[in-house]
């Protein structure tokens, strides 16, 4: 299988259905060169501030900048809270039940928060990440289909929801297999909880994500992927990579200790919502029995 390249303006449904059927999309014309030399510019001077480049699945040979929608005004409002981006977070995240209270219907929305926002820069002589999902860190647990549900199936239950994570990576550059390019398998975000067949050189199946500079990938948190080797003897890969999550679930980055209410306070209300500053209807997520947004006036 391939990557489907969907133009920005195309309908929002023909991206749910790439997501649907492959569980990733390049987005052309996503951004300007020009916008992601701004970003480059905000996050350059925290590349490295801390000694993480070991940490997890980084293999050493990445630069990295956390609490990236703090210190990048850039990736938060462009990037970040772009409208397609958002659009199809809410469609597979979103989660909406109706309750009752004695004969009283009470349906609910829980919407989509940022579960984690970083900046990798990738140089010469890292390795290639082991194929995996990013919905382990929730404990996903996937039941194998062939197409994807998007139907009440026979117990009720709102299988719309089968993913728990949504991704998008935006790169600073022309991302190509020598420097790295992450390597996906798509299709597999359908797939069970068995051990997979990689095949015998462990690639089977496996397309490299190669972007142009102004492109973004958006993928499923279900679907295996990999970053690659960097091959390259010079050179690097900057990728700005944020992963939304349903809003019921343990966000990967604590969002309230790595930004402040008073630099929340100038975050568009959108942000704000998806670091977790407005309740989750019905009753989660509050202070003092009130929504924290209030927190923010």
């Amino acid at each position: 299988m391939s990557i489907q390249r969907i133009p920005y303006t195309a309908p929002r449904q023909t991206f749910i259905e790439a997501l649907k059927r492959d569980g990733c999309v390049i987005v052309q014309d996503f951004t300007t060169l020009e916008t992601l030399e701004q970003a480059r510019k905000e996050v350059s001077p925290w590349l490295n501030k801390e000694s993480n480049s070991e940490v997890g699945a980084l293999n050493g040979g990445t630069k990295t900048c956390t609490r990236l929608i703090g210190r990048s005004k850039t990736v938060r409002e462009k990037f970040f809270a772009d409208p397609l981006y958002q659009n199809l977070a809410e469609e597979f995240l979103a989660i909406t039940t109706t309750n009752w209270y004695n004969e009283e219907p009470s349906t609910n929305t829980t919407h989509p928060l940022l579960s984690i926002s970083i900046t990798m820069d990738t140089r010469p002589g890292a390795k290639a990440q082991k194929l995996h999902r990013d919905d382990k860190n929730h404990h996903a647990r996937h039941e194998k289909v062939e197409t994807y549900p998007d139907i009440l199936d026979r117990e009720g239950k709102n299988s719309k929801n089968r993913d728990m994570l949504l991704g998008l990576f935006v790169p600073g550059c022309d991302t190509t297999k020598e420097i790295g390019a992450t390597r996906v398998i798509p299709g597999s975000h359908l797939w069970g909880d068995g051990k997979p067949d990689f095949g015998p050189e462990g690639d089977k199946g496996v397309v490299d994500a190669e972007l142009k500079a102004g492109e973004a990938f958006i993928m499923l948190g279900s679907l295996y992927h990999g970053g690659g080797e960097f091959s390259a003897t010079e050179g690097n890969r900057m990728v700005h990579i944020m992963f939304m999550c349903g809003g019921v679930y343990r966000q990967e980055e604590i969002s309230y200790l790595s930004y402040p209410a008073e630099d929340v306070k100038t975050y568009s209300s959108l942000v704000q919502q998806r670091l977790g500053w407005v309740q989750s209807e019905p009753n989660l997520g509050w202070v003092d029995l009130v929504s924290p947004d209030i927190m923010l006036t």
